[in-house]
């Protein structure tokens, strides 16, 4: 009798231990749901260690020996840590009476106990405190009615939302008929069967977390604790699979560390990408992420290692170097450096140009008081057409202008229609629109005195002017 004692001692403590050590470590939503009624099964068997005083007749000397028990709990889990319990128990008895030699008869245990489980997880020790009552129900020992009170230990573990797996050990004191009380110990096996508040009867979100304990309630999420970041986020979704949940993540669909919420880091810098200006380049948070700009001696935006004039501002066309007169040809090699040419003559403007058609230009005329120009204009008007053509980087433009003779603003009107004509014929004849530009000047910037009349025939004309080139 003693050995089975130790053996069914062990069997309790060592099935506690191994809640205690490990198993508790587990998610809160594995632990029994809280508040929820349940009722159970047991069975196992009833260890006599005393002069158990269970019969009619009163310290009679007749004690019951250990027999096999099975009863039946109803149970209420008040909050996570705390239960109440009923429950009933039949035990078949057996006594060897002094006079009347082998007695039997059936015992009744009925009673209630305060189950405490300070751990949660989805296996947990527990241990609880109770009393109840011992009573014969027929058979040879009579009808005797004993109390008792019983502490224990146990272990129940979750098997599905809805079943729990439990084992447990009390430790009974009861009527003796010798001196003391009688003790008696029971060890059984048996399963909770939970009928309200299984974690299946709440889970909105369908991912088999109960919405008690689902940070997102209403969205599928991560339910493995230990795939979630410091475990926070339990049952919220984590799209990109970074540990870190959709609400706290920066970067939803790109994996990072915690240490930057979420977000990648490329290129290493600690900087991460969002934030980061050069997600590729190593860099400085000074620059936003990217690296230190290269040295620039004459501030002009091309980095002295590629300015082909580092003390001198220039522009990137030119590789750095000044241009004055904004031909696209830096001046080092420009050898019109005030007046804008092309590359074909190093800077300088062709001569043709420079001869017909750069100043005022001799031979383009119009009809009196018109913008009409005059049929002997047009050779000269195609020739210039063709000359722009070739050279397509120059700007020019095209100005009118009139003697004094008549309405000072009438005369603007005309100098200006005139300039427009011109530009008109020439882009009609190839030259891109972009590049023309018509001004009107009127009487305002004469050529000659307009006292004669040469001097006004030299003022009613019109100019071109190169402006420069095209990037």
């Amino acid at each position: 009798m003693f050995n089975l004692t130790r053996y069914a001692c062990i069997a309790v403590a060592a099935a506690t231990s191994i809640g205690a050590m490990g198993l508790v470590s587990r998610a809160d939503d594995d632990s029994f749901p809280s508040p929820a009624v349940y009722v159970g099964v047991f069975g196992g068997v009833n260890l006599v260690l005393g002069d158990w005083d269970l019969n009619a007749q009163a310290d009679r000397g007749a004690s019951a020996s250990t027999t096999p028990m099975g009863g039946l709990r109803v149970g209420v889990q008040v909050i996570d840590w705390l239960a109440l319990e009923l429950n009933a128990a039949l035990i078949p008895m057996s006594a060897e009476d002094p006079l009347e030699g082998g007695l039997s008869g059936m015992a009744l245990h009925y009673g209630g106990a305060v189950l405490i489980t300070p751990f949660k997880g989805a296996w947990t020790p527990h241990a609880l405190v109770g009393a109840g009552i011992y009573q014969l129900a027929g058979g040879d020992l009579g009808s005797d009615a004993d109390w008792e009170i019983h502490v224990g230990l146990g272990l129940r573990g979750m098997l599905l939302d809805w079943l729990a797996l439990r084992v447990e050990s009390r430790l009974h004191f009861t009527d003796s008929y010798s001196a003391g009380l009688a003790p008696l110990l029971d060890f059984t096996v048996g399963a909770d069967f939970i009928v309200f508040g299984s974690k299946g009867m709440s889970d909105r979100d369908g991912d088999t977390i109960g919405d008690d304990v689902d940070s997102c309630p209403d969205q599928p999420g991560v339910k493995d604790v230990s795939k979630l970041h410091e475990g926070k986020g339990l049952g919220c979704p984590d799209t990109d699979g970074d540990t870190i949940v959709d609400v706290d993540d920066r970067c939803l669909i790109e994996p990072g560390p915690p240490r930057f919420k979420g977000c990648p880091d490329r290129d290493g810098d600690a900087i991460p990408d969002i934030d980061d200006r050069c997600p590729a380049k190593p860099g400085l948070a000074e620059h936003g992420g990217c690296p230190p700009p290269p040295p620039d001696r004459d501030g002009d935006g091309v980095p002295d290692d590629i300015d082909g004039c580092p003390d001198e501002a220039g522009s990137k066309r030119t590789e750095g170097c000044p241009d004055n007169d904004g031909d696209g040809i830096p001046d080092l090699f420009d050898r019109c450096p005030t007046v804008p040419g092309v590359a074909e003559e190093e800077g300088c403007l062709p001569k043709i140009i420079m001869r017909k058609f750069s100043g005022s230009v001799k031979g383009i005329n119009f009809e009196t008081g018109s913008a009409a120009i005059k049929k002997s204009s047009f050779r000269l008007l195609n020739e210039a057409a063709t000359v722009f053509v070739k050279y397509p980087t120059l700007w020019i433009e095209i100005s009118g202008h009139t003697d004094n003779q008549g309405d000072a603003s009438f005369n603007m009107t005309l100098s200006r229609e005139r300039a427009d004509s011109v530009r008109q014929y020439l882009m009609d004849n190839g030259v891109e629109a972009k590049r023309l530009i018509a001004v009107g000047y009127g009487q305002d910037r004469p050529a000659a005195s307009n006292k004669s009349g040469s001097g006004r025939a030299k003022n009613r004309r019109i100019e071109f002017k190169i402006l420069g080139a095209d990037e």
